[in-house]
């Protein structure tokens, strides 16, 4: 039976009275034992970037996938009909170590901070304490943008079009001496970022660097610090009670986080490093804090939740300003069904927060592994042929007979970029190693003659012929095309 079967069924018997009290606990263990079976399918169905075209897609599991990228732990938080549906967490905290992970361990959300950011000003706007299309130089003190013009304002700060310079923010090792947030702003020493300056265009450019100067705009306009802020204004608010803004997390705090792993799956010097510029990459949450707010931004924009937010400042935060990106917010509306997003990648950890606007659908994934960007779309894309999103769909392709009579041709060792690309023949079967296509070599798919595509990516290899000589040099199209030079 379907779950939405099941639930109109709940609904109804509990809205007949006394009567059908009995039959609840029956039907409410078969919509739990349908809820099971779709975690069970999630858990075992993870999905490749690409499918060949007639043929069944390998299985994978969850478990098998956080091996092969070496990450040691995850946490899912699973959005369906406007509400938590499922939460589960996999792995332990510690590489090596017997901690569990569990649906109450905090992990670094990174990036995913800056639309918890965006919501505070726009709360803050919405309690007349601020306003955000004002110059951000009329409240700062002890630091300036720098002059120049179109004004620079909070609006234009979240929506990364203030002409904010496009700059990493990597953290600070846990013994290092951390920068205050003036000093961050100056380029000063311990920073190791440059001081902040304009950029000549004001169009889309990330900028972390920019939500930092959203930071002081806010602490100095309201004579409060951000954390502090952030907690009474929305973590508190929407029940985000395991959440925190903060460097790292206290002592009692920190027993129940996760440690940050690097590509090779070791735990990071410290456990994590350190995050100062908390606006833009300064929370620590977990995958139901994070549910939580993405369940109250989707009431937000459906005017739901106007005790908390406006409709219309739910809507703006949700309204695309440049490079489809809105308030806080990355926005997908072309051609599918509306949806924001954000993710989120400090050094040993990587996080995801994706919901549809409209559907009362999405889901959360936080990590403890450098590498876990694939396995995030991996089971995003389980997620996805489980539950009928329209998006994280694998590319289809087509696949041809090898021309196996051409494979020495294509043996040997290329350089691409900054890397090396290793193409080894065995048997009938031509590999395809290097550090763009992850930690194992994959298998080259033919496409054709000349052009080879592999499963684990969505990216192609076009082999140049050479009059039936060792081929010298190849393109591989990965997002954009990269030559390849032969390695002698």
């Amino acid at each position: 039976m379907e779950l939405r079967v099941l639930l109109s069924a709940l609904l109804l018997a509990s809205g007949a009275g006394v009567a059908q009290a009995e039959p609840q606990a029956p039907l409410q263990e078969q919509i739990q034992a349908s809820i099971q079976a779709r975690i069970a399918r999630v858990e075992q169905g993870l999905l490749l970037p690409v499918a060949v075209q007639g043929q069944a897609a390998p299985a994978m599991s969850l478990q098998q996938r956080m091996a092969y990228w070496r990450v040691p732990g995850v946490s899912v938080a699973l959005i369906n009909h406007g509400a938590i549906e499922w939460v589960r967490a996999y792995g332990v905290t510690d590489a090596g170590g017997q901690q569990a992970v569990t649906p109450e361990t905090l992990f670094q959300a990174g990036s995913v901070s800056k639309p918890v950011t965006a919501a505070l000003v726009m709360r803050l706007a919405a309690a007349g304490t601020i306003d955000p299309d004002e110059d951000v130089n009329l409240r700062l003190r002890g630091w300036h943008v720098p002059a120049g013009a179109p004004v620079v304002t909070a609006r234009t700060l979240l929506s990364h079009t203030a002409g904010m310079p496009e700059y990493g923010l990597t953290g600070y090792a846990s013994a290092a001496s951390i920068p205050t947030l003036l000093q961050v702003l100056r380029g000063e020493a311990p920073a190791t970022n440059p001081p902040v300056t304009r950029r000549s265009q004001h169009d889309y450019a990330y900028s972390s660097l920019g939500y930092v100067v959203l930071q002081q705009y806010l602490e100095d306009a309201t004579q409060r610090p951000f954390a502090a802020l952030a907690q009474t204004e929305v973590l508190q608010p929407l029940g985000m009670h395991a959440s925190l803004f903060a460097p790292s997390p206290q002592p009692a705090q920190a027993a129940r986080a996760a440690a940050g792993h690097d590509l090779d799956g070791a735990v990071l010097a410290g456990r994590w490093r350190l995050h100062p510029e908390l606006a833009p990459t300064g929370l620590w949450s977990t995958a139901t804090d994070l549910a939580r707010f993405a369940l109250a931004m989707q009431a937000a924009a459906a005017g739901q939740n106007k005790q908390w937010l406006a409709p219309a400042a739910g809507q703006a935060m949700l309204t695309p300003v440049s490079n489809e990106y809105g308030l806080g917010f990355e926005l997908d509306h072309a051609g599918k069904a509306p949806a924001f997003h954000h993710s989120g990648s400090t050094i040993g950890y990587k996080a995801l927060m994706f919901a549809y606007t409209q559907t009362g659908q999405g889901a959360v994934i936080l990590t403890n592994g450098d590498g876990a960007w694939p396995l995030i779309e991996e089971l995003m894309r389980s997620i996805a042929a489980e539950y009928g999103w329209e998006d994280y769909r694998p590319v289809v392709r087509a696949a041809a007979p090898p021309r196996t009579d051409l494979f020495d041709q294509f043996t040997g060792q290329f350089k691409v970029a900054n890397t090396t690309l290793r193409i080894t023949r065995v048997g009938d079967t031509l590999m395809v190693a290097g550090p763009p296509l992850g930690p194992a070599a994959l298998e080259l798919i033919a496409a054709g003659p000349y052009d080879y595509f592999v499963r684990e990516k969505d990216a192609t290899l076009h082999f140049d012929a050479n009059q039936g000589q060792p081929v010298q040099t190849l393109t591989l199209l990965d997002g954009r095309p990269r030559a390849g030079q032969r390695l002698p």
